[in-house]
C-alpha cells in the first residue's frame, strides 16, 4: 500500500470516528474462509485497546456479542467486514449502514443489517461500516496478500487513532 492510499484510509477512519468518545470496533467474518477473516484479523490486532475504546472479534456470529457491546455503551460502533464492492482486492471503503441490505447471502448467522439496526436501537450509537474488498472467500484458503496488507494497515491506523481514547 502506498503513502497516498494510507493517507486516504487515515482520512476515512478519522472522519468515521470524528467526535467519538467511546468506540467499539467489531470485526466480523469467518476465519476459515480466506479474505472473510479481515475483520477478525483487525479486531485481534486491536485486542489491547482499553479505556474508551474496545475491540470485539465477532467471527461469523457477531450477534453473539451484542450483549457485551451494549454493556460497553459505545457512542460509535465501527463494524469491519469483508465486502463485495466490485473494486480491486484490498480496497477499503466506508459503507453507509443504510446501504447494507437485509436478507442477503453472507457468512454471518444473522443478516448484518438486522444486527446493526438492533444495536442502533439498543445503544443509540452511531454506526460506521468499513468494508475491505475480498478476492477469495473459499473455505480453507489463506487470506490473500492484498487483503492482509489492507487489514494490517487499518489495524495500525485504528491503533494510532484510538490508542489515546
Amino acid at each position: 500500500m502506498n503513502e497516498v492510499q494510507a493517507n486516504e484510509i487515515r482520512r476515512l477512519l478519522a472522519q468515521a470516528l470524528a467526535g467519538a468518545q467511546r468506540t467499539a470496533v467489531l470485526g466480523c467474518g469467518s476465519i476459515l474462509r480466506g479474505d472473510d477473516a479481515a475483520g477478525c484479523r483487525i479486531a485481534e490486532r486491536l485486542s489491547g485497546l482499553s479505556g474508551n475504546s474496545r475491540a470485539f472479534c465477532g467471527s461469523s456470529a457477531p450477534e453473539n456479542l451484542t450483549g457485551e457491546i451494549k454493556r460497553f455503551r459505545p457512542d460509535t460502533l465501527l463494524v469491519i467486514d469483508a465486502a463485495g464492492m466490485g473494486q480491486p482486492p484490498g480496497t477499503i471503503a466506508i459503507i453507509p449502514p443504510e446501504d447494507v441490505t437485509g436478507a442477503t447471502f453472507s457468512t454471518h448467522m444473522l443478516p448484518l443489517k438486522v444486527m446493526l439496526d438492533y444495536l442502533r436501537r439498543e445503544t443509540g450509537c452511531r454506526i460506521c461500516l468499513l468494508g475491505i474488498q475480498a478476492a477469495s472467500l473459499e473455505s480453507g484458503m489463506e487470506m490473500t496478500q492484498a487483503v492482509a496488507a489492507a487489514a494490517d494497515e487499518v489495524a495500525s491506523l485504528l491503533s494510532e487513532l484510538l490508542g489515546g481514547r
